[in-house]
């Protein structure tokens, strides 16, 4: 009985140095975090600079943290000032401005996925993490889908998932829609307020799309100005109720830049594979679109074609 005491004592003892070593630690403690700029388009796309204090300065001069070889960029053009976890982007006196989520700023506090634009090409994002292997892959993928400017998709992406889409609804029988439009007059915009306008107009009008598009349909930017939208499962009967909704939306939208009004419209041609029209390939059904939405332009612009 003795012996069987002292082992009960001892199993005892050995439960308690167990508990000990495998005692959990304190899983509330914050990961640390830390601040990286990650450049989403233009020539520095891919680059991703760890900000730690002190002050980062862009532009094209030699004489910056980060030189940049883009001529819409002032040879200084921008800092970032990082001082206990938070980061002051300033303006340093730029020719074209620094635009910061769509908005001209001289000074602002950067928050987490913040978005800024120094010229027409290069755009670069604030991030506020605690894992950059987590933002690097994630904003890897972003970038090869995802055109930086308006955060619609990219071409290349639309035409994969055309391709997916097209074989899927001849296989099933099930209607398939595409949206083509374009800016009217683009070009003026650009000449009349500058390249920073008609970037913020460009971004507005995917804005504008992608709020009255279903969550499952495809918006993509394939050209300077061109856009389109890929609607699954949609006949042309709702591609037409969709495509005239959106031409009135941005129609009747007040697209205000730095104290500017922009009047502007889009043309647009909708075309539709279902069990009525023929089609060989995605490329014919792409082409019909675009040629309904040349209709458009050539019969006065600001209208939609089927």
């Amino acid at each position: 009985m003795t012996h069987d005491h002292d082992s009960e004592k001892d199993t005892e003892k050995d439960f308690e140095d167990q508990t000990i070593v495998t005692s959990i630690p304190d899983l509330n403690n914050e990961k640390e975090k830390h601040a990286y700029i990650i450049f989403l388009s233009g020539p520095l796309m891919g680059k991703i600079h760890l900000l730690s204090h002190g002050t980062v300065s862009l532009g094209r001069s030699n004489d910056v943290t980060i030189p940049i070889n883009d001529l819409g960029i002032s040879r200084f053009h921008a800092a970032i000032d990082y001082k206990n976890g938070h980061a002051l982007l300033k303006d340093m006196g730029s020719t074209n401005g620094t635009y910061l989520n769509g908005q001209k700023v001289q000074s602002s506090e950067l928050q987490d996925g913040d978005k800024i634009q120094i010229s027409s090409s290069t755009i670069l994002k604030y991030a506020y993490q605690d894992n950059i292997e987590n933002i690097f892959h994630n904003e890897l993928y972003k970038m090869a889908v995802v055109d930086a400017l308006t955060g619609a998709y990219n071409k290349r992406y639309f035409e994969e998932r055309l391709q997916e889409e097209f074989s899927y609804c001849i296989r099933n029988e099930v209607p398939l829609t595409l949206m083509m439009f374009d800016l009217d007059h683009f070009k003026n915009i650009n000449d009349t307020y500058g390249h920073p306008a008609g970037d913020f107009v460009l971004e507005h009008i995917s804005t504008l799309a992608k709020s009255i598009i279903r969550s499952e349909d495809i918006l993509a930017r394939v050209g300077g100005e061109e856009f389109i939208i890929l609607l699954k499962a949609t006949d042309i009967e709702g591609g037409l109720i969709l495509a005239e909704r959106l031409r009135r939306l941005v129609d009747e939208s007040q697209f205000e830049f730095e104290g500017n009004t922009i009047h502007v419209t889009v043309s647009m041609g909708v075309a539709t594979l279902n069990k009525k029209t023929s089609f060989s390939d995605a490329e014919a059904l792409l082409k019909r679109a675009d040629e309904l939405l040349y209709n458009s332009k050539n019969s006065g612009r600001n209208q939609v074609s089927h």
